[in-house]
């Protein structure tokens, strides 16, 4: 005589569904991208390696090459970026609850640049823009991430750096006297203070580095105003 088989009631699939999700979620939350994979990105526009220009764009924590940073490339390319440029959304490899980001802490943030330097190098080709039309650019997070890789990467041309928390190798930036620098901070920032970014524009300036600083009353956010400052900044020969 056959058993009868259990009966798999609504609030059981319910269960096993929730479950499965909740592991889902964990396991998206500790998942790194492998070093043996690039990092994520998405091209808007011409290849970086037959563009007139190209920018590359970090992130802040939680964030992603989707969303908002998808929104942010229709706002530039609104306030007059030209179709030749490119624009490079890279992704961190470092998984939150809510996006990506480029690490917890000193160790993961080099990982983090050394993987966006390949990227540059790779994407950029030996045909592409010459290093003044380079552009890295990164908002919190991804700024800090931005302005250490302008730092030591010799074809990267210009940094702009918006609303950064704290950057690492904020004391060798001056040394690149020709790199171009344009930094952007809203004066009510309260998730990374606006003196981050008047100090480094005080030591660019003392040291003769080309900077343009734009200060708004706002907080951790990248205005239209900022968006149009890119735009001139990027377009700039």
């Amino acid at each position: 005589m056959d058993r009868a088989r259990p009966r798999l009631t609504r609030g059981r699939v319910v269960g096993a569904l929730i479950a499965l999700a909740a592991i889902g979620v964990a396991a998206h939350r500790f998942w790194v991208r492998p070093r043996s994979m690039p990092l994520a990105t998405f091209v808007d526009g011409p290849a970086p390696s037959r563009a007139s220009g190209v920018i590359f764009v970090l992130h802040g924590r939680g964030g992603g090459v989707g969303g908002r940073m998808r929104e942010l490339v229709s706002a530039l390319r609104a306030a007059g970026l030209g179709a030749d440029v490119s624009v490079v959304l890279v992704e961190g490899p470092f998984a939150t609850w809510t996006g990506n980001s480029w690490g917890d802490g000193v160790n993961d943030f080099v990982e983090s640049r050394r993987r966006v330097q390949a990227i540059v190098r790779d994407m950029r080709g030996d045909r592409g823009p010459e290093n003044g039309r380079v552009v890295i650019a990164g908002f919190s997070q991804g700024a800090a991430i931005a302005a250490d890789l302008a730092a030591v990467e010799p074809t990267i041309g210009a940094l702009a750096s918006f609303s950064p928390c704290w950057i690492g190798l904020r004391e060798a930036l001056p040394q690149r006297k020709e790199l171009r620098v344009l930094l952007a901070h809203g004066t009510r920032d309260h998730v990374c203070p606006v003196a981050e970014s008047r100090t480094l524009a005080d030591s660019l300036q003392a040291a003769r580095v080309p900077v343009r600083y734009v200060e708004f009353e706002g907080g951790h956010e990248i205005p239209p105003e900022v968006v149009r400052a890119l735009v001139a900044f990027a377009s700039a020969p």
